[in-house]
């Protein structure tokens, strides 16, 4: 099978596998938590076997300890509030991971087997000590970032219909963006090709094909908008909770469709700097054509925070 209609083919399966996670969604969102869980899970093993995080002195163990805290406190913290649900998440994320790397460097200080190592090998343990509290930081930082930020969209403010239906509207907002700011780069790029991007980071991209990009989020952005506009809740949400008209609400969907693209595609170009700097040309190889789920959320990270930032002011300042 050729490389193109693999690509193809696993891209199609990859969409189906969404769609049906966000109809199913609508039964209880806990059941896009578990498809969150399971990304989650190849995510940082593929981040892990990159950036050969295991020979650097990162556990398995301690890594998906942290990840089944976090979710437990992220849980808990839905059930007891909530209204203010994604504020508890996100400071309780942040406790539970200062606790975590505390713990990490209390551990390296007393492990006895530890200290004898570097002393065989006359390391500093202070040095040694916080290069695998790095190690720990970049792996829980990168693509556990993009996967927490979808659990607080996830459960975006209360329960309420206008709510439930904004949240929906800010999970989908991640994925079309991302998704069309890659389909309009690509197809602008090999059409009209021209000057390099970045050509000693990822060779192929192209200044044609990030302006495709950003035209691609918006309009992307905008076509989302314009479906969710002919649900009353939506309407609602925007009228009459926010007091947002029409043309205002038009101007921010245009607004965010292009900053969460120029923002995605900062986040694929950073991927790609981390795969040229540890030599592999791609994450993994679960996903035929396109490497691994890594190289398939590289640009979704950055958006995904950028839209969970955008999606906070909207909800809780304006």
């Amino acid at each position: 099978m050729k490389d193109s209609l693999k690509r193809v083919l696993t891209g199609l399966a990859m969409l189906a596998g969404l769609a049906l996670a966000l109809l199913l969604r609508e039964l209880t969102v806990y059941i896009f938590d578990a498809v969150l869980l399971a990304g989650l899970v190849f995510a940082v093993l593929e981040v892990m076997r990159a950036t050969k995080a295991k020979d650097k002195g990162v556990k398995y163990h301690y890594l998906f300890g942290y990840f089944v805290v976090a979710y437990v406190v992220f849980f808990m913290g839905n059930m007891m509030s909530p209204a203010f649900g994604f504020l508890v998440h996100l400071a309780a994320q942040l406790v539970v991971l200062f606790v975590f790397l505390i713990y990490t460097f209390l551990m390296y200080y007393v492990d006895t087997s530890f200290i004898k190592q570097c002393r065989l090998k006359k390391t500093k343990i202070g040095k040694e000590c916080f290069r695998v509290l790095l190690g720990y930081l970049k792996i829980i930082g990168y693509p556990a970032a993009f996967i927490y930020a979808l659990f607080a969209l996830n459960h975006f403010g209360p329960a309420a219909p206008t709510y439930k239906m904004f949240s929906l509207f800010a999970l989908l907002l991640v994925f079309v963006i991302s998704i069309a700011t890659d389909t309009f780069a690509y197809l602008v790029g090999i059409t009209l090709k021209g000057p390099k991007l970045c050509p000693k980071i990822s060779p192929k991209k192209t200044w044609s094909g990030a302006v495709g990009g950003v035209f691609g989020g918006i309009i992307g952005a905008y076509s989302l908008m314009l479906f969710f506009s002919t649900s009353p809740a939506f309407d609602a949400f925007f009228r009459g909770v926010k007091g947002i008209n029409v043309v205002a609400m038009q101007v921010l969907i245009v607004v965010i469709g292009l900053l969460g693209s120029v923002v995605a595609q900062f986040g694929d170009i950073f991927a790609s700097w981390i795969k040229r700097k540890h030599g592999i040309k791609d994450f993994g190889k679960i996903l035929p054509g396109h490497g691994g789920v890594m190289d398939r959320i590289d640009g979704h990270i950055a958006c995904a925070l950028f839209i969970l930032m955008t999606m906070s002011i909207i909800c809780f300042i304006l």
